[in-house]
Formats: structure tokens, sequence, C-alpha cells
């Protein structure tokens, strides 16, 4: 509860001090056809979504931060010359290189808390998983076979740019199944 009235108050005063105090004290130079009022926004939105993935933690609300943040670089005029383009792409690169390495998880167990959000798997501890699948029978009954599943091996790396993590289950009949991921920007990717 203390979380949802923090954002209200942080949405509030972002909210006054980018419109309506910047619009009093900078009313005399507002030009419609200027980029002004969309950097407003887009200020406005990354601001608030940083403050939503840090009190929420909602992971993916961090993009929208990502994707305000470069339009509001690109809104920016900061000399009219045409060689601030470079610049401009340079910087845009530079934040979203950052924006990769934070979201990197540095975590052991975030291959295994990836495995788990899928809909099949459910791997509370270290030492075991449970999989959960759907079997029709031959009386077309639907019915829900739960197994347990021993991980044999899990490994998880990170690296600079990326994080890299596998796990080998095994169940009582015999049959392995592996997994493996490549985390890229926060994002897994299994191969």
């Amino acid at each position: 509860m203390f979380d949802i009235i923090f954002l209200i108050i942080i949405v509030i005063l972002y909210y006054y001090q980018i419109f309506i105090k910047a619009e009093k004290d900078d009313w005399s130079r507002f030009r419609p056809e200027s980029l002004s009022t969309l950097a407003r926004y887009l200020h406005f939105g990354t601001m608030i979504s940083l403050f939503i993935v840090i009190i929420f933690n909602i992971s993916w609300v961090s993009w929208i931060a990502l994707y305000s943040l470069v339009a509001l670089v690109l809104c920016l005029k900061l000399k009219e010359d045409e060689n601030n383009y470079w610049q401009k792409f340079m910087l845009i690169l530079i934040i979203i290189f950052i924006f990769n390495i934070f979201r990197i998880p540095t975590h052991p167990n975030s291959f295994q808390d990836y495995i788990s959000s899928k809909d099949m798997y459910q791997c509370v501890q270290r030492f075991e998983c449970v999989k959960i699948t759907s079997v029709t029978t031959p009386d077309d009954q639907l019915i829900t076979k739960v197994e347990i599943l021993s991980v044999e091996d899990y490994s998880f790396d990170t690296y600079f740019l990326f994080g890299k993590g596998s796990m080998k289950l095994v169940s009582d009949d015999g049959i392995v199944e592996e997994m493996k991921g490549v985390n890229v920007g926060g994002f897994w990717i299994e191969y």
C-alpha cells in the first residue's frame, strides 16, 4: 500500500514539475511546432517507468523507459549542426549498451526462475522440479499428470554482455530433459 501511495506522489510531483511549472516558466518561449511538448511527455514517461521498475519490480516496464529515453535523446536539440547526428547516435548506443548490462541477471537461480515461469515446470527447490502436463485418456478424459524430476546438473554463468544457464532434469524412468538458455538484455532465449 505504501508503494502505491509513494508512486502516486511521485507521479503528481513529476507532472507538476514537467508540465505545469515548466509551462508557466517557459510560456513566452513556447512554440507549438517545436518538440518541447513531446520531450516533456517522454521525460515524464521515462521517469515514471523507472520508478515502477524500482518500486514494483516489473521488469518489462524498463523497456518502456528505454524507448522513452532513446526518443527523448533524439528530440533534444543540442546544436543545429548536422555533425551532431553522430553524437546523438553514439549517445543512444551507449545508453542501450549500459541498459543491456544492467538487465543481465547475476543471481545463480535466475535460470531456474525462468524455467519455473513456464507453464509446464515448477522448480521450487534447487534439487528437484515438478513437471505438470495434461494427458488425454483413451476414454477422452483430460487428466493432469504430475512428475517429480530430479535436477542432475545445473549451471549458470554471467558474462559482461550476456548470461548462460543450463539445467538437466531426470525423471524416475530415466528420461533426461536438458534445457539451455542465453540471457541477452534481461530476456532468456532457449536453444
